[in-house]
């Protein structure tokens, strides 16, 4: 297969990658995670345009990846929150 065929996998649907950094987002406040957030997206856009993609694709994949970083954090929430039902 010829290199120019072969594509990454995206970050955005990483689960570990994801998880790891929700959980790491989570635990983080106010500046703290703004640089880590900050510090984490431009490895990512370093890394996605590394691996051959130009940098608008790039930064398009690394908005994705922020998205389901956010759903996760919603999911984790989600199930601190919902109360455990008896029957």
């Amino acid at each position: 297969m010829s290199s120019e065929k072969v594509r990454a996998f995206p970050i955005d649907r990483q689960v570990f990658l994801v998880r790891e950094v929700a959980a790491k987002l989570g635990n983080l406040h106010g500046e703290t995670a703004t640089s880590f957030w900050r510090a984490k997206a431009s490895e990512l856009l370093d890394l996605v345009a590394g691996s051959g993609r130009d940098r608008t694709a790039a930064g398009d994949e690394v908005r994705r990846f922020f998205l389901a970083v956010q759903r996760e954090m919603l999911a984790d929430m989600g199930a601190e929150t919902m109360p455990i039902l008896s029957a």
